[in-house]
This record gives structure tokens, C-alpha cells and sequence, in this order.
């Protein structure tokens, strides 16, 4: 055997006892999100057989809802996850769950399972955080070492970076600019270091500092997504909308598929006021999430919405109405915000009647909902019909005494209703409450003494 061949089988008994580390003395625990058997038969020839790991070392889940709930449950445990998700599972992408899990349980290790995938879906899947992906078929010698890559302990410059960040998330700036110097130090060129420099120096309000640091990076790793980013983020800070539209839309040229920055740019476009433009990417945005989850259409859907709400109604009711036919027959709780909101770009149109009509569809979902009660009396009164008005808020204060006192805006309007469908002692009752929560109410004040 070469020197070579006896050096390469030392390195791979190395990836070995590093799996077998991780799931028998680290607490490692693995959750698969799949529907290929091949790929569970691997995993469990890989761990239990080759690798001779006898404990339960991972489980299999069949939706993104059983993922959530198996990661919270094992992360609760105290366990080390490693989560492997099939990157199209039932016809949909699964991107929003890599986000989803990256933003919220940041410590897991994901890996995209595939037997094939667009360049765009790489870039995309990168960007939000997978940490390593498997092309299937693949051997088990290959699924070792892609897992013990990933698993590896970090360097002294790579724990340094992640201290640096903890001082960020706890608003530490002077001492996480000081161990992003100290890695520069070291290592000139690490767009890392100067990203998290980057970082300390926008939350000590030195902007141009940080702008530096971000162009530093971006020359240092120029195919490198979070350079652009970051400084997207701080024209953002600064209100310089032009230049954050600008590094957003390169951004989106580099990794099209990203629903969130599809959005961001529409957000911009619609508060320059080129609603044509924000239109194309708010379609793009709502035509990528369809391929993830419809779930996430309602969500997008929302975001547009709100968009538009103040500046086009009418714009903003086409979009929630997309969301509403996206599920179909399958309406649920999920979706009472969205009849919430679209009753109200009805009522700032003056479609009172119409703003009901959809309060009553979501009442069919969440039959005892005080706040859409609530807001079948608010336009009923838009449309002076007080006493329809009053008798939907004595629903509410049937189903939820104290909700009167939720704010003083719903206490002042409930006691005016009442006033105007003539019920003097209903009236004075939710405007006292009024005036507890704010002595100096002017207008509930008024309407007392008009009583």
C-alpha cells in the first residue's frame, strides 16, 4: 500500500471517530425531513452499522410542522442536531424550511438532500444558511466525510468570529470591534473579521467607518453574498434608498430566487413611488413562494399588502384577495389576519358591507373571535348602522369582558357606539373605562357630557 493510500485511510478513521464523537459522547442527535427510503436505509446502515453506534441516533419526519416540533423537542433535550432535508419534498421547495430553521434554532447543522438542483436553488440555499449538501446516490464513504467537514470543530480564527458575534447580539460593539481587529491581525484578508468590524461600528453609529469595513470585505470575497448585504442594511440606516435599491438588486441578480429581498425591493419601489416596478418584483416574490408552501403565499401576500395599505388600497386588496384564493378550500386560523387586513383596505375604500362579508368568512374558521366581532361593529358604525353595530359588541363583551380594556382607542369606540344606538348605560360604562386607563381623553370626556 502507497504512502498516499495509508495516509488517506488515517485521515477517513479520523472523519469516522468524529461522527462517533459527535452522536455517542456530544449528545449528537440527526432529524431527517424525507420520504427516500434509500436515503434512511444509507443513514442507518452509516451510523448503526459501519460506524457501530448503537442508541437511537436519529429520527424521521414526514412534514415541515413534525421538523419544528422534532427540533424543538430534541434541542429541549439538550441535543446537538444535525437536520437533513429532501430540498423538493411533496412537489414543494423547501427553502423556507432552511430559513426558517436558521433564523430560529441557528445552532442546528442543515444539509439539503437532492438528486439534482439549479444553479439558483445552490446560491439561494447557501445564502440561507445550509451548511452542506448531499447528491444522491451517494456512498457511504462520501456521506461520512461531507458530515465530518461539517461537524468539525471550528479553528482559533473561526471561534474568535463567533465570539465577536455574541458581543454583537448583546450590543457589546467596542469589544467585538476589538476581536475583529485582532483576526485582521492575523489574517489581513478575512471578510469575516471585517464584517463583524463592520457590524460594531454601524451599532456605534459610526456609518462611515462601517461602510468601510463592508467594502473591505466585498473586495476581500467578491462572490461573497453578505458584503452587499450588509451594506444594503446600512443605506437602509442612513435613508440613502437609492444605493440600498441598488445593492438589492444586484443581490437579486446574483441569487434570484430570495422571496425576502424580493419583497424589500417592492417595499422600496412602492415608497418611491413606482408602483410598476414593485409590482414585477413583488409577482416574482409571490410566484417563488408558491413553489414553497402556500402557507408562505398568505404570509408574502400580507407583507405586500401592508406595502400598499396607506398609499393604495385598492392595490392592497387585490394582493390579500391572491392570498385568500391561494388556499382555497383550505382556509384555517392561520389566515384570520388576512381577512382582518382585508377588511380593512375595504373600509378605507368605503366598501363597509364588503369589509363584513369577509369578517363573516372568517368567522366561519374562528367562530369565537372577539376581535372580529369587534370589526364587523367598527363597520357597521362606518356605516351608521349603530344598533347592528351595538349588538355585535355585546357579542364581544359576552365572549371577552375584558376586552374594553385592551386600549383606550377600543374603549372610547365602543362607548361611542353605544351612545349613537342609544344604550346610555352600555355607553357610560365603556367610557369611564375609557377615562381610567386615560384621565385626559377629550373625547370620551365629551361624549359623557353630552349624556
Amino acid at each position: 500500500m502507497s504512502m498516499e493510500s495509508v495516509l488517506a485511510k488515517m485521515e477517513f478513521r479520523k472523519f469516522e471517530a468524529s461522527i462517533v464523537d459527535f452522536f455517542s459522547k456530544k449528545n449528537g442527535y440527526a432529524i431527517v425531513l424525507t420520504e427516500d427510503t434509500n436515503f434512511t436505509a444509507l443513514l442507518r446502515q452509516t451510523l448503526n452499522k459501519h460506524l457501530g453506534l448503537r442508541n437511537k441516533c436519529f429520527s424521521q419526519v414526514s412534514t415541515v410542522e413534525e421538523s419544528l416540533k422534532q427540533i424543538r423537542k430534541e434541542l429541549a433535550a439538550g441535543k446537538k442536531l444535525l437536520v437533513f432535508i429532501e430540498r423538493i419534498h411533496r412537489d414543494k421547495e423547501m427553502a423556507f424550511l432552511v430559513r426558517k430553521i436558521k433564523e430560529d434554532y441557528k445552532q442546528c447543522k442543515v444539509f439539503i438532500t437532492m438528486t439534482e438542483a439549479p444553479r439558483e436553488q445552490f446560491v439561494l440555499l447557501h445564502e440561507l444558511g445550509a451548511d452542506n449538501f448531499i447528491t444522491k446516490p451517494i456512498a457511504i464513504n462520501t456521506f461520512i466525510e461531507k458530515v465530518a467537514h461539517s461537524i468539525k470543530p471550528q479553528g482559533k480564527m473561526g471561534q474568535l468570529i463567533d465570539i465577536a458575534k455574541t458581543m454583537l447580539e448583546q450590543g457589546a460593539y467596542e469589544d467585538a470591534a476589538k476581536v475583529g481587529r485582532t483576526v485582521l491581525n492575523a489574517k489581513p484578508d478575512s471578510s469575516a473579521a471585517l464584517l463583524v468590524m463592520g457590524d460594531a461600528y454601524k451599532g456605534l453609529k459610526k456609518y462611515e467607518l462601517a461602510h468601510k469595513c463592508y467594502l473591505g470585505a466585498g473586495d476581500s470575497a467578491p462572490l461573497f453574498l453578505d458584503p452587499l448585504k450588509k451594506l444594503a442594511d446600512l443605506y437602509g440606516v442612513a435613508g440613502v434608498k437609492k444605493r440600498q435599491l441598488d445593492c438589492l438588486t444586484k443581490l437579486d441578480k446574483m441569487s434570484p430566487l430570495n422571496v425576502e429581498r424580493k419583497l424589500d425591493i417592492g417595499h422600496i419601489y412602492v415608497e418611491l413611488g413606482n408602483y410598476v416596478s414593485a409590482d414585477i418584483y413583488f409577482e416574482g416574490a409571490l410566484r417563488q413562494a408558491n413553489k414553497e408552501a402556500i402557507d408562505y403565499v398568505g404570509n408574502v401576500s400580507q407583507q405586500i399588502a401592508s406595502a400598499y395599505e396607506k398609499r393604495d388600497p385598492v392595490r392592497a386588496e387585490q394582493y390579500l384577495r391572491k392570498a385568500l384564493r391561494a388556499k382555497g378550500d383550505n382556509l384555517d386560523k392561520a389566515d384570520i389576519e388576512t381577512f382582518n387586513s382585508l377588511g380593512i383596505v375595504l373600509r378605507k375604500q368605503g366598501k363597509w358591507r364588503e369589509a363584513i362579508y369577509e369578517y363573516k368568512r372568517a368567522l366561519q374558521i374562528s367562530r369565537r373571535d372577539e376581535n372580529l366581532y369587534y370589526n364587523i361593529a367598527i363597520a357597521s358604525a362606518e356605516g351608521k348602522e349603530f344598533v347592528q353595530a351595538a349588538a355585535y359588541l355585546k357579542k364581544v363583551v359576552q365572549l371577552n369582558e375584558d376586552f374594553v380594556r385592551t386600549d383606550t382607542a377600543i374603549a372610547y369606540n365602543m362607548g361611542l357606539i353605544f351612545y349613537k344606538a342609544e344604550d346610555p348605560v352600555m355607553a357610560k360604562m365603556h367610557l369611564q373605562i375609557c377615562l381610567a386607563m386615560d384621565p385626559n381623553h377629550a373625547g370620551a370626556k365629551k361624549v359623557l357630557s353630552l349624556m
